[in-house]
């Protein structure tokens, strides 16, 4: 069954049209893919208070309906004005309004016809100061959309690194399997060369015994090796949200695990990672809505004062108006003392964040660019180490086949060469992960 799957799986890849490359992976990962959709809905979300925080200032409308029939007065009231709310803290106000009879809770009288009235309300210090509550909370809205644009970007850049982890594990997992392969095809091959040794009786019936053993021993290694590429070959392709059985058909995989031959220089690494990280950047977001609320803070030091202009038309009285002037004055400043020692020790805490993330960008750096140069040098050691092994290999082969060896000590040498070649890939698969690793540390996301 084993080996009727492995022949199956071998002509599914010579359908393939295409070989699969790394730089086929960015054409799958787009905003269609739900993988990557659902990294851009906090940014999506951000966008829409910015709606809502602009809401403030919309033009509203508001009507008013009293009518009250007491035992020694009487009195009637409606009104309907539009009010506008501009971002620098003024607010306009037209509309119209009918007083009859005597009014509960004011002192409005106006003629049969009722009375046009225009007004504006100046925040006086809102205005000198250039900022005002609601014009904090939009602008604060606006800086966060911006961080969470970043957000996406550094979603983007730890979801590429999954994904070409992914990749490179695949490839690794394939590679392997194609080792086991051939392991076995040497048993098999080899149990056909000693049935015929049997029938000649130059070897024992021992001999097919310990032939059969060691092809079911490496069955069961095959069947390993199969199991792992097959779960490694499902969890990538659900990054590309396609089938296997899909990309089958478009693709065929590489044979190969290619190491870049590069040499990495320290403080240029440091520097892309400053430069290009959107995590830092989202840091400086921060500062930048603690100076927004600090505006706001400061409004806390002076008087409320709020000047209202209001001129009236009405139809039967004529024309007037009215002006108001309101201040509050705090004598103690306990909300804004207490304020400000939060916004300070927020930006401590904001830049010390900062200071921190460094630190550990560049301990990240400085580990992943030791482990880059010592595994270079292991790989290049266990390619000799390979040659030295197939050497011994094939010596003893050679010794097999004249009789002056034994199968079980040919098979701890076939056995040790599979394990170098595993070693090798293992290190070159360590050596892509790391590449990986060190591009997202780099902020490069392969967008």
């Amino acid at each position: 069954m084993l080996r009727f799957f492995l022949i199956a799986l071998s002509f599914t890849f010579l359908e393939g049209q295409e070989i699969f490359r790394s730089q086929n992976i960015s054409e799958y990962l787009n905003k269609e893919n739900p993988f990557v959709s659902t990294l851009f809905n906090k940014e999506y979300i951000a966008k829409e208070r910015i709606q809502y925080y602009q809401g403030a200032f919309d033009t509203k409308i508001s009507a008013k309906y009293d009518f009250k029939e007491y035992p020694a007065t009487s009195g009637e009231y409606y009104d309907i004005f539009t009010k506008k709310k501009f971002q620098n803290g003024m607010e306009f106000l037209a509309g119209y309004r009918n007083a009859k009879g005597t009014q509960e809770y004011n002192n409005i009288k106006t003629g049969k016809e009722g009375e046009i009235l225009l007004g504006v309300t100046l925040p006086v210090i809102d205005l000198f100061k250039g900022t005002n509550s609601h014009k904090t909370k939009l602008d604060i809205a606006k800086v966060e959309s911006f961080k969470q644009k970043y957000n996406s970007k550094n979603n983007l850049r730890l979801f590429y690194l999954e994904v070409f982890n992914s990749y490179h594990k695949l490839l690794y997992n394939r590679i392997v399997l194609k080792l086991e392969q051939k392991l076995l095809k040497k048993a098999e091959d080899r149990q056909e060369f000693i049935q015929q040794k049997v029938k000649a009786g130059i070897l024992p019936e021992f001999s097919l015994v310990e032939a059969e053993q060691q092809i079911i021993n490496r069955e069961q290694r095959l069947f390993l090796a199969t199991i792992s590429y097959e779960n490694s070959f499902t969890d990538f392709v659900k990054y590309l949200n396609m089938s296997k059985d899909r990309f089958k058909k478009r693709y065929v995989l590489k044979d190969s695990l290619e190491i870049p031959v590069e040499k990495f220089n320290f403080d240029e690494v440091l520097e892309k990672a400053k430069a290009n990280r959107p995590d830092i950047k989202m840091l400086e977001f921060d500062k930048q809505k603690l100076y927004i609320e600090k505006k706001n803070i400061d409004l806390l030091k002076y008087p409320n004062i709020n000047l209202s202009l209001y001129g009236v038309h009405d139809f039967k009285y004529g024309n007037g108006f009215k002006i108001s002037f309101n201040i509050e004055f705090p004598i103690e400043r306990g909300q804004y003392e207490s304020k400000i020692g939060e916004y300070q020790q927020n930006l401590q805490n904001r830049e010390e964040l900062q200071q921190k993330k460094l630190i550990e960008i560049r301990r990240y750096l400085k580990n992943i660019i030791n482990s880059l140069d010592i595994l270079k040098e292991n790989i290049a050691n266990a390619k000799q180490e390979i040659k030295l092994v197939k050497k011994l290999e094939n010596g003893e082969t050679r010794k097999y086949l004249v009789g002056s060896s034994n199968l079980f000590i040919l098979n701890q040498r076939e056995i040790q060469t599979l394990d170098v070649e595993k070693k090798v890939l293992q290190y070159k698969l360590n050596y892509l992960l790391l590449k990986e690793q060190l591009n997202a540390q780099m902020g490069n996301s392969k967008i």
